[in-house]
């Protein structure tokens, strides 16, 4: 973002008390203003929308993965599958957090 170019621009919306803090707190921790922070916030943040059928996918994933873990315990040794289930699992993570982008 250039520094020196004139912003003669204004944008307005509310926020709760709580929400003010809380960018005021972001904004002390990157020492930057509220403005500055604001404003780079909302040209280069990103929000992340995960779909029912996302949600769906990721809590089978949790689900394999907490099975696999569990069978670890019960056996003390590492399941044949694990690493191929982790790899698959992150493939989807991956795949998921692209399609919400």
């Amino acid at each position: 973002m250039q520094k020196n170019k004139k912003k003669d621009e204004f944008l307005k919306f509310r926020i709760t008390e709580k929400e003010k803090k809380i960018i005021q707190e972001r904004s002390r921790k990157y020492g930057k203003n509220v403005s500055d922070f604001s404003r780079f916030m909302l040209v280069n943040g990103e929000v992340i929308c995960i779909t029912l059928e996302d949600r769906r996918i990721l809590a089978g994933l949790a689900n394999n993965v907490n099975q696999l873990v569990k069978l670890f315990h019960q056996t003390k040794s590492e399941p044949s599958t694990l690493v191929q289930e982790l790899q698959a699992t992150l493939k989807h993570l991956k795949n998921a957090y692209r399609r919400s982008t």
